[in-house]
């Protein structure tokens, strides 16, 4: 079963880093979910050779990877609510990581000098405690900004705090009983607890592999709208419907006001389906509103906020942008889809309007 859930993680990373790639998505939650995916996956590669090696299991609940996992999430919470991370913070969030790098190298090379108990009760006392923090900062205590329109990215980050959380209390039930209270070695004790391990491993990978292909085929679908207009027979169609004018301005004063106020617009993964869903009304409904109303189609219309959103942040940032911080920032899955959407609106490039 493990080789399998190797195999698929293995997979899983690999795909997951090829679509964003592809999707030359270079924003900075995108990358961090990445970093996130290899660190599992260089985590398993590691416990499953040890495995395979027979080395003890005290030395592979030395691991560092799981005093990773928290900041990470910490650093894409922060990345969604737009708050700057200065490098002190950031390396005071990486330390714990870098000392149980330093602490794991040593506990091999020197097994018999680190090997009093006291200091196996903290290290594994401070893993845990880590990852139960983060976890809960995740779930409890970070009150994202719901006006950012990351709502693909907020419940992404949700559920792998929820995993986190999940994980640190089988760590407690793995570490504890195998180190703590002497069942080490190479007993098979501890072989069901380390199936769940890695089987939360790979629904992590598996959330983020969805959230990534998610957005790629949501970037594709953006890219073939563009050509895509309302037909004259399907506006004269919907002329003709039950829906009454009133009901149509209902429609367009809410729709309008989810934009300006909670600007979903900035969510990369926003689909006609999630903004029916916000709205509260059947997606038909809504296709005929931007069809009646607007004159165009879901992509050009929610394509619209965000290039004046673009604007704002070009004329309002101190620092400049690059081009891909400025397409993710304002909604967009790719710098190509902004670049063109951007000129044909603005009638110059990004580029060219921060020149002017």
């Amino acid at each position: 079963m493990v080789k399998y859930v190797l195999c698929c993680i293995l997979i899983l990373t690999l795909v997951t880093l090829y679509l964003g790639y592809k999707r030359n998505s270079h924003g900075l939650f995108q990358q961090i979910m990445n970093l996130h995916v290899v660190s599992i996956l260089l985590n398993v590669i590691y416990f499953f050779a040890a495995e395979q090696l027979s080395l003890e299991r005290d030395f592979l609940l030395y691991l560092p990877f799981a005093f990773l996992y928290g900041p990470v999430l910490y650093f894409a919470a922060q990345a969604i609510s737009d708050k700057k991370l200065s490098p002190w913070k950031i390396a005071a969030h990486l330390t714990p990581f870098l000392l149980g790098i330093v602490f794991y190298v040593f506990r091999c090379l020197y097994p018999v000098w680190l090997d009093a108990a006291w200091l196996r009760h903290t290290h594994h006392t401070v893993k845990t405690l880590m990852l139960l923090f983060y976890a809960l900062y995740i779930l409890f205590f970070n009150h994202l900004n719901n006006k950012g329109g990351h709502h693909a990215q907020r419940k992404l980050i949700q559920r792998l705090g929820f995993l986190t959380l999940i994980g640190s209390v089988i760590y407690v039930v793995f570490a504890y009983s195998n180190i703590v209270y002497g069942n080490s070695g190479n007993s098979e004790d501890a072989s069901p607890v380390s199936r769940f391990l890695y089987l939360i491993l790979l629904i992590a990978v598996l959330l983020v592999f969805r959230y990534t292909i998610n957005g790629f085929l949501s970037a594709g679908a953006e890219g073939d709208s563009a050509v895509l207009e309302p037909k004259e027979g399907e506006v004269k169609r919907y002329q003709k419907s039950a829906l009454s004018d009133a009901i149509l301005d209902h429609y367009e004063q809410t729709l309008y006001a989810l934009m300006i106020q909670q600007r979903v617009f900035l969510d990369p993964e926003l689909s006609l389906q999630t903004l029916a869903r916000a709205l509260k009304i059947p997606k038909h409904h809504l296709t005929q509103l931007l069809s009646v109303r607007m004159g165009e189609n879901f992509y050009h219309y929610v394509n619209r906020f965000r290039i004046d959103y673009a604007c704002k942040l070009i004329n309002q940032s101190v620092i400049d942008l690059t081009l891909e911080e400025l397409a993710y920032k304002s909604g967009f899955n790719s710098k190509t889809s902004f670049n063109r959407y951007f000129k044909k609106q603005v009638g110059c490039t990004p580029s060219e309007y921060r020149n002017l």
